[in-house]
């Protein structure tokens, strides 16, 4: 009886440790409550093998990355490194959600003005990469900017059924920076909303907001080039780095 006993006591030790090891994962670069940040997995269902990983190139020569003037730095940095390949870039200076689902500003893509998604069509993306907001939350507000993402999501999929969509979280600002509404504060809040939203709507969530802040919270100096919101190159690099890490 007594040997039965311990050999329980064993078995009930080594499940309870399991447990707690299997408990202690964290997102590196997400200081929000999620494991958002994950690798596309494409299906295996009647393989017998595991299919082979794509390279960078594959990955980002199938994706688009719509934004605003933040989005076109890492635009420009690209062109000069091909860091991501040929990846297509569909950016405005001061492009904002509300943009995108009223149509009061077009992308353009090949000398054409054009929606989101039809750009999207137009490319053929697999994959498409957004980064708006900025200029959406001092304007109308965090509820209201997350309507229009909801508005933005299904003009894209029902446009591009299949597509996979990656939402990436806004980008802080400079601590001397802040105007108005637009502060870290309401950042903070705006992309914890934008993550919530992420999940439900079966959409990637990339944190490109805590991996660029300083000690203070706010975009730190050596990644900001003008006293504001727009990024450096050492911002753009470490930025592709963590969007490589999907691949």
């Amino acid at each position: 009886m007594n040997k039965r006993f311990k050999r329980a006591a064993c078995l009930l030790l080594v499940i309870v440790l399991g447990l707690s090891v299997a408990a202690c994962g964290k997102n590196e670069y997400s200081d929000y409550d999620s494991a958002s940040q994950q690798k596309e997995q494409p299906s295996n269902e009647g393989q017998t093998v595991d299919a082979p990983a794509m390279t960078v190139e594959e990955f980002f020569g199938k994706a688009a990355f719509i934004g605003d003037t933040v989005t076109l730095k890492l635009r420009n940095y690209n062109t000069q490194t091909k860091i991501l390949g040929d990846t297509t870039f569909l950016c405005q200076g001061s492009y904002s959600v509300d943009h995108a689902v009223n149509n009061t500003m077009m992308l353009s893509y090949q000398g054409e003005d054009i929606s989101p998604q039809d750009a999207l069509a137009a490319c053929g993306a697999e994959r498409v990469f957004i980064l708006l907001g900025m200029n959406d939350i001092g304007l109308w507000g965090v509820d209201k900017t997350i309507e229009n993402w909801g508005t933005l999501i299904n003009n894209i999929r029902e446009k591009n059924p299949g597509i996979t969509i990656y939402i990436q979280s806004g980008t802080p600002i400079y601590p001397a920076g802040e105007r108005g509404k637009l502060t870290n504060a309401n950042m903070d809040a705006y992309n914890k909303r934008l993550q919530e939203f992420a999940e439900v709507n079966e959409c990637y969530f990339v944190n490109v907001n805590a991996p660029f802040k300083d000690e203070t919270g706010g975009l730190a100096k050596k990644y900001c080039s003008d006293e504001y919101v727009h990024f450096t190159d050492a911002a753009c690099e470490l930025w592709a780095k963590i969007l490589m890490q999907l691949v």
